[in-house]
């Protein structure tokens, strides 16, 4: 299908047809028909097929760990002993002509470093990335894994088939290393960075113990090489979060609770690499742009996304709440504010060439977590926090929320703002919602993945609030079971006919 062909420049590609709600078809719900997957936390398109990559128990798991104040009553009924729950993160693959999916692959067990054996190797999968390396006979499924701090350190697994999977020699992390996410490649290079880090004392979600860029030119040998200094020489960057290969640079984009994130190039080369700042301070919005939490290259810019992490409020740095940036880098590092607020900045006035300020206009929306092309169409999908608030005391709730409260009610204002949203551009300034209520499931925080295949837009789901949420009947809470929760798979194509 094609819109307005007859007014296209001459040699530019016909825009196909931009994609809504109703050419959506759920696929895989109820966490592939367990509730404990509660993000389809990674996605690739192999072989013909769809890989998802699932993190199980998150929000059970957050309940231990998360900083104070705590939330009250927990939105998910959750056991005080994390092993009561099968944490073993899993792979489903789905195959199109038969509309169905089948588990490839769920995480070995261990012996742990608190002699439990049956601790799990990963509890979840972050990242996937299709590579063909240099001992590879073709490309091959590549993911990135997540640990549990009584396990080892996390692994990248490989797979030249799509059924079996193994981990290729392990990377140098930190032994307090647990997760990391992006694996990309570069130069004939892999690189990935860490992620988030762990002892028996407690997670640091997304913040590791070391910000560095490592490199591997063969996945077959141990030989990973630190190519960048720690933190790109400031202490104050926690984390490389997220990396992209743009106009013949590797990026990387940091997460800084201090003074906002940064974002970094360098045109590779010899290792260790010499990098040049492109952003600083969250391009002039400091901490309230504290990460980089997505990339994506679309018509010859960058497309950076920001957020808080921690859903948009991170309470034990006492940043925000707020809501989600986009802007665009050229490659002559100038850049444009897209999405967001008006501001006056070290590089000049910047205001948001969309007309929406943060989180298109909606203080919920966190972060934007997942940018990907289709069909010369941009989607950015976010994660929206406004189901946690009935959890949090009300002193938290900003001034603007409670004056909605007021005039609406707590039902309605769950009913109007809950649910992920997907946006679309054409242009990168003129944006249209597909999606403002999580496809018509409010228990859809956020949108995690997003693939282009040929069959449509796979977009996965973050879907916490499962197997049983809290729920207020009356003055009481109690928990009930929720037939809508864990993560879900949609597929958009024109018509929903993919």
């Amino acid at each position: 299908m094609v819109l307005d062909s007859l007014n296209d420049p001459p040699g530019r590609p016909p825009v196909q047809a931009a994609l809504c709600q109703a050419d959506f078809r759920l696929t895989a719900d109820s966490g592939f028909g367990d509730g404990w997957n509660h993000y389809a936390h990674s996605m690739a398109w192999f072989r013909g097929r769809l890989y998802v990559g699932t993190s199980r128990a998150s929000l059970a798991a957050l309940r231990l760990s998360q900083p104070t104040p705590r939330l009250y009553p927990w939105p998910i009924l959750a056991p005080n002993d994390l092993y009561e729950i099968d944490r073993r993160a899993q792979i489903w693959a789905y195959t199109p002509d038969t509309q169905s999916w089948r588990l490839v692959y769920r995480s070995p067990q261990v012996l742990g470093t608190n002699q439990r054996d049956d601790v799990p190797s990963y509890i979840g999968l972050r990242g996937m990335a299709v590579h063909q390396d240099l001992g590879d006979p073709h490309p091959c499924l590549y993911v990135t894994t997540w640990s549990p701090h009584t396990a080892h350190t996390p692994d990248l697994l490989r797979s030249e088939d799509g059924e079996h999977f193994a981990p290729v020699p392990r990377p140098p992390f930190a032994k307090t290393v647990r997760a990391f996410r992006t694996l990309q490649p570069f130069q004939g290079r892999v690189h990935i960075s860490p992620t988030a880090s762990g002892t028996a004392k407690g997670f640091l979600q997304d913040i590791s113990s070391e910000a560095v860029v490592y490199a591997n030119a063969d996945l077959r040998t141990d030989e990973w090489t630190a190519v960048s200094e720690e933190g790109f020489g400031n202490p104050d960057n926690a984390t490389v979060f997220e990396m992209a290969h743009y106009t013949g640079h590797l990026y990387g984009g940091t997460i800084n609770p201090v003074t906002g994130s940064e974002l970094w190039k360098t045109a590779g080369g010899d290792m260790p690499y010499r990098w040049q700042p492109v952003i600083t301070h969250g391009a002039g919005r400091g901490p309230l742009n504290e990460a980089t939490a997505a990339m994506c290259e679309f018509k010859g810019a960058l497309y950076v996304a920001y957020g808080i992490i921690n859903g948009g409020y991170h309470r034990s740095a006492n940043i925000g709440p707020s809501a989600a940036e986009i802007i665009r880098v050229w490659p002559d590092d100038s850049w444009e504010l897209l999405v967001g607020d008006a501001r006056s900045t070290q590089e000049g006035l910047r205001y948001p060439l969309s007309g929406f300020g943060p989180g298109f206009d909606s203080l919920f929306n966190g972060y934007v977590w997942r940018l990907c092309v289709h069909d010369g169409w941009l989607y950015a999908g976010t994660l929206n926090w406004t189901n946690i608030m009935p959890y949090l005391p009300m002193s938290l709730w900003p001034e603007d929320v409670i004056a909605l409260l007021r005039r609406w009610g707590e039902e309605q204002l769950l009913a109007r703002f809950g649910g992920a949203e997907l946006w679309r551009t054409e242009d990168g300034i003129h944006w249209e919602a597909v999606t403002r209520n999580g496809f018509g499931n409010k228990f859809n925080w956020g949108i995690r993945t997003l693939v282009s295949t040929p069959h449509g837009l796979f977009v996965g789901t973050a879907n916490p609030f499962a197997p049983n949420v809290a729920v207020k009947r009356g003055r009481r809470w109690q928990y009930v079971h929720n037939p809508r929760g864990g993560c879900e798979v949609w597929l958009g194509s024109p018509g929903g006919e993919a």
